[in-house]
């Protein structure tokens, strides 16, 4: 009688978080963005440093708003990057949220937005 091989363990995969929507997937089914210079941008191979992570499948977490809490001002540019490494098939929904009026109205540089002076 024969002893059957010893079962051997899975191989460890590692799981990354998506910064706009906060779900936890396999490394590989995100999209790695870097700081670089200053911007982020998204980045591909093995790269050393701190990095963000976006679902790479869903056009959804590539919206501006979603982006703001971990890109801050660059979340427009970051979003506009990932929209452009995608393919056209994956272009998200052009209608998107709503956006705020006080985002949408530029305001006069040493003015508040109600349009008081700065003292």
């Amino acid at each position: 009688m024969t002893a059957s091989p010893a079962p051997t363990p899975d191989r460890h995969t590692p799981e990354r978080t998506c910064v706009a929507c906060r779900r936890r997937r396999p490394q590989a089914e995100f999209t790695r963005l870097a700081r670089v210079g200053g911007v982020w941008a998204p980045q591909s191979g093995v790269r050393v440093g701190r990095g963000a992570y976006v679902c790479a499948d869903s056009p959804d977490c590539w919206q501006q708003g979603r982006l703001r809490r971990a890109f801050g001002a660059q979340a427009p540019a970051v979003s506009a990057a990932l929209v452009a490494r995608s393919g056209p098939e994956h272009r998200p929904d052009p209608s998107g949220p709503p956006v705020a009026a006080s985002e949408s109205t530029p305001h006069a540089p040493g003015r508040v937005r109600d349009g008081s002076h700065r003292r």
